[in-house]
């Protein structure tokens, strides 16, 4: 597997020792939805010494399920993420982030206006966000990456790539959703050292950078015992910072009075 050049990657206060990571996935999967907090954490926690560009499948079948979802571009989630990309991937990986969170705790067909306001809340500029869904450009962008997924032959997702700085050395691939200490262990053989971990924010300030967070990913990012989390959880919503929200059995947290239009929990 050889390594493709992307000028779009995302680069934090890259150091000597970088890992490049291409991951696929498909907006509707759950087990892509299970990856988002091992993906936010990675970015987190080394920070600096990788690097991820965030790819969503452009198989037949995720993009059949995407047009299925869509009744023009306007709410087409892979044409709208593609035009989000445009303005930069930062601003692509919140602006998916929220789709997510509009989309599948509910089980909910994705809107224009939902995609709108994704858009919105990620920093995107609207006009040029939707000049750039009628453009031409967006289908040679899907080609490119529909090349970069043939070449990386990807079977299944989520799927991640790693690529260490060494030009002549092979991708390493990780089909499917697995514990985080597997992916870490993949990044440190790479790069050779054993890099000290930046620190995790509170719950308070990750909830507030991620709109809505389920409990399992709470667990996921700081790895607490249940009853130690349940307990800080309580916490916070008896100092009144935030609301639990209950879909399909599932509790979310979200900051006190969010304008995400969610039932709160009584």
């Amino acid at each position: 597997m050889s390594k493709n050049n992307s000028e779009d990657m995302l680069l934090l206060e890259q150091s000597d020792h970088t890992v490049e990571i291409f991951y696929f996935f498909d907006p509707f999967s759950d087990d892509c939805i299970t990856m988002e907090p091992i993906i936010n954490k990675l970015l987190i926690e080394y920070r600096g010494h990788i690097t991820i560009k965030k790819i969503l499948a452009p198989s037949l079948s995720v993009l059949t399920k995407c047009q299925a979802q869509s009744t023009s571009s306007d709410d087409n989630v892979a044409l709208a993420y593609k035009a989000a990309e445009i303005q930069g991937q930062s601003k692509a990986r919140a602006f998916i982030r929220y789709i997510f969170n509009r989309i599948n705790p509910s089980n909910t067909i994705c809107t224009k206006e939902m995609i709108d306001d994704s858009a919105r809340l990620a920093g995107i500029d609207l006009k040029s966000f939707h000049e750039d869904l009628h453009s031409s450009s967006l289908d040679a962008m899907l080609k490119y990456d529909l090349c970069v997924f043939r070449e990386m032959d990807i079977d299944n997702l989520p799927a991640m790539v790693f690529f260490s700085g060494d030009a002549k050395s092979e991708g390493v691939k990780i089909d499917g959703s697995y514990p985080y200490h597997i992916y870490t262990y993949v990044i440190n053989e790479l790069v050779g050292i054993e890099i000290e971990k930046r620190q995790l924010p509170s719950i308070i300030d990750y909830i507030r950078a991620h709109e809505l967070v389920s409990f399992e990913e709470l667990k996921t990012i700081f790895e607490w015992r249940a009853g130690l989390l349940l307990n800080e959880l309580k916490k916070l919503r008896l100092q009144r910072l935030i609301d639990e929200v209950s879909l399909n059995n599932q509790s979310f947290y979200q900051l006190k009075q969010s304008s995400l239009p969610l039932k709160t929990k009584v």
